[in-house]
């Protein structure tokens, strides 16, 4: 009888961590020579991007003045917010309106590309999609299928198929070509960022000729094991790869951010949530060109 007063300790124990920890928000950083190896920064120096990601409508603070203010003490020269900051309801809007409107009255400048979740709203109506459209791009740079440069990076935003989310079963990677929708880099001479919310597909980004890649969607994996990493997927299948962290990606790198937010069940395990502090040359600058 004791053991399984123990054992139902223990399980209690893990079900108010779970919880608590959704309350948490910590900083992971990551540094010019993770993010550009073999590259040195140009005289025009770094440029500090922060990327958050699926916050799914959970709040911290009123307003979510608790995430804008962390985000707001790293002094980014750039926000970029890789994609499900709703739930796909209309009433969403509302939240995604005070989270935007808190970083604008921050002096935060922002570039946002949409998840399933904010895709999802065109499935409810045109109507609402395209109101949430327009109301968003008042506050930020929506990039959905688009290029920018800022500095001297260049960045492209990934509006994936909405049917990659939902086709769980059948060989996707034959009929998804991410060129064909945001084309590929140009010698440019600038570091170049392709933002994409879900990271499971990273293979088919390579030809976009990204030096980094940027996703979120996977939650860190939920519960996390020790050793193992992420335990289930948004998609439901065990032990999903590469769920959290920065990781190599043909020439480049992938960062997954295990975001900030929950959905439909408030419970994260040893998966605290996070917002990612990035440090990019502004241009690519071989370290063997610097003069001695």
């Amino acid at each position: 009888m004791i053991v399984v007063w123990i054992l139902l300790g223990l399980i209690l124990l893990a079900m108010t961590v779970a919880v608590v920890e959704t309350r948490i928000l910590r900083v992971t950083r990551y540094s010019a020579l993770e993010l550009a190896p073999g590259l040195a920064a140009s005289q025009n120096g770094m440029t500090r991007i922060v990327v958050v990601s699926d916050l799914h409508c959970t709040g911290f603070g009123r307003g979510n003045r608790r995430l804008i203010d962390m985000i707001a003490k790293e002094k980014p020269d750039l926000l970029i917010v890789a994609g499900d900051v709703i739930n796909s309801r209309p009433c969403d809007i509302k939240y995604s309106k005070e989270f935007f409107d808190g970083l604008k009255a921050s002096g935060i400048e922002t570039c946002y590309v949409f998840g399933n979740h904010e895709q999802k709203l065109s499935l409810i109506g045109e109507e609402e999609f395209n109101a949430y459209v327009n109301e968003m791009s008042s506050h930020v740079r929506i990039v959905n299928n688009d290029t920018f440069i800022f500095g001297g990076i260049t960045i492209k935003g990934l509006l994936i198929p909405l049917r990659m989310y939902r086709d769980r079963l059948s060989n996707i990677e034959t009929y998804f070509d991410a060129t064909e929708l945001v084309g590929r880099f140009e010698d440019d001479g600038n570091y170049h960022i392709l933002i994409a919310h879900d990271p499971t597909f990273a293979s088919m980004y390579r030809d976009i000729g990204a030096d980094l890649i940027i996703g979120g969607h996977l939650h860190g994996g939920i519960i996390r094991l020790p050793f193992i990493g992420g335990l289930i997927s948004p998609r439901h299948r065990l032990f999903p790869r590469r769920t959290k962290g920065l990781f190599d990606e043909g020439k480049g790198k992938l960062l997954v951010t295990g975001g900030v937010g929950w959905h439909a069940l408030p419970f994260r395990f040893l998966n605290d949530p996070e917002i990612c502090v990035l440090e990019i040359p502004q241009k690519k600058s071989l370290a063997s060109d610097e003069p001695e």
